[in-house]
């Protein structure tokens, strides 16, 4: 505190040993504009909101006022208070200090360790330590000071995720280490046999949390992603869809409309050719000298999707959902040896921020998928889940989006329903619901702008040129910057 008359009192202040604050702190109380909430600690703010701020301020309290004692325990794991606003130390003495809104559970324990690192001015259990205390017995009188053992279990998991076997068994290493140190034996088997489960080198009984158990089976899923599809398969399981047949018999309708379907799916993908170039592709097989693997992915795409066989074939099992996946993708873009067709990603890929499923997690996480994708009724349900599915674990280096939308267009196909063509002026509000249910879990903002392409994809595609005639004048064609769908 140098400037003795503060304009604006910070919310929590604390005693000093220098006489003149001392003094300062006195007649702020006397004044009416602090209170002493509890030991050494003075507030500013009025008394309906001390609760929220102390709560929020646990750390500076912590270290202003404690720099001796360890953060442990439950709140080493985390860096949070827990549900009362309890935050657990390690000092020299079992004791309690509660404050509005917070309390603070000494432990008595030894003292920080050589690699216990910093944390502001006190000390914080390292991960092995913190992961030793967590599984040593749960409560401290009436206060749970260790989380559950599945949250260690998805700490472990992500850890093996992302830095790898070498990581956790470095994490065990220092933890046998410590627990010698500490007199922890017991936690250390309980967290050598999670960490061997999770390795693969021990039995998976006492595993609890789906994605470890996961993990020790060999098929390892993105819980995250996961957690997107519990959320359209619930937005999807339960509502009533309307069926949108085609029932259409003119002889050019099904190949016209699967022209129209191959060339926007390329086209919102950035594989951009004018109609007329298209057409020459397609109905002429005339590829251009300069861009011949743009033209084989656009003519590969229209040839499964006018291929009624082919386009009537829906997974039965997970087996045959993988081997149509990948049969399809090596079709579409059999030129593009970069792409890897008809195999999964070996990298992890990203758009913009969104950042899908790594390659290990593409297998686990296409299975707990399909499960959702079982329960479904046929048709648009199916379909609509089919997309994002697809969409959202991203199986493949390329061709996702493109793969994605044959593979719902298959669902309605096989049902006799009509079929989804996504243009090229409805690509943002097709981009925008896919990225609110990526970022902000909304699955009706998707579904509704699915059903909405629904509805304006049905439209007759016989004779060719009345249908290239309606969609001009419907803007199909135009940017989303310049137009709005007609439908």
């Amino acid at each position: 505190m140098n400037d003795m008359k503060p304009k604006i009192l910070p919310p929590l202040l604390f005693p000093s040993k220098n006489h003149t604050e001392r003094k300062f702190l006195g007649r702020l109380k006397r004044e009416g504009k602090i209170r002493l909430v509890g030991s050494r600690l003075y507030c500013s703010v009025p008394k309906s909101q001390e609760r929220e701020v102390i709560r929020a301020g646990w750390s500076l309290i912590v270290s202003s006022l404690y720099p001796d004692a360890l953060l442990s325990h439950k709140s080493a794991f985390d860096y949070t208070s827990g549900e009362k606003g309890e935050i657990f130390l390690t000092s020299n003495t079992n004791r309690v200090v509660q404050y509005p809104g917070l309390t603070l559970v000494f432990l008595r324990g030894h003292k920080p360790l050589e690699d216990d690192p910093a944390f502001l001015s006190l000390r914080a259990s390292s991960l092995p330590r913190c992961l030793l205390e967590n599984l040593s017995l749960s409560r401290h009188g009436k206060y749970r000071k260790g989380v559950d053992d599945g949250e260690i279990e998805k700490r472990l998991e992500q850890i093996l995720h992302i830095k790898g076997e070498a990581a956790l068994n470095r994490i065990r290493d220092r933890a046998r280490e410590i627990s010698k140190i500490l007199k922890l034996n017991r936690e250390f088997s309980k967290l050598d046999s999670i960490i061997g489960a999770l390795l693969g080198t021990r039995p998976a009984n006492n595993l609890k949390t789906p994605p470890a158990i996961a993990r020790s089976a060999g098929l390892p899923y993105d819980s995250g992603c996961f957690e997107r599809l519990e959320k359209v398969f619930g937005g999807l399981r339960n509502r009533p869809f309307e069926e949108m047949r085609d029932d259409r018999r003119a002889g050019d309708h099904f190949t016209n409309k699967a022209f129209f379907e191959a060339y926007f799916s390329n086209y919102i993908e950035g594989t951009v050719f004018e109609i007329e170039e298209a057409e020459k592709i397609i109905f002429d097989k005339h590829s251009p000298l300069k861009r011949p693997k743009d033209a084989h992915d656009i003519m590969g795409t229209y040839r499964m999707l006018s291929d009624a066989g082919e386009m009537s074939k829906t997974p039965e099992t997970f087996e045959s959902f993988t081997a149509t996946l990948k049969r399809r993708h090596f079709i579409m873009l059999e030129k593009r040896e970069e792409a890897s067709p008809g195999e999964f990603k070996v990298k992890p890929n990203r758009a913009g921020g969104t950042i899908f499923p790594s390659p290990e997690y593409v297998a686990g996480t296409l299975l707990k998928g399909f499960d959702f994708y079982l329960d479904l009724p046929e048709g648009f349900a199916r379909a609509a889940y089919m997309l994002f599915l697809v969409s959202d674990v991203h199986p493949f280096a390329d061709g996702n989006g493109r793969i994605a939308r044959i593979m719902m267009n298959a669902e309605l196909f096989s049902r006799g329903q009509s079929k989804i063509i996504i243009p090229t002026v409805y690509r943002e509000d097709y981009l925008l619901s896919l990225r609110a249910m990526t970022r902000r879990h909304r699955p009706e903002p998707f579904i509704e702008m699915l059903l909405r392409a629904w509805r304006f994809s049905n439209i007759e595609y016989s004779p060719y040129h009345k249908a290239l005639k309606y969609i001009e004048e419907h803007n199909w064609f135009k940017e989303p910057d310049e137009a709005r769908i007609i439908a």
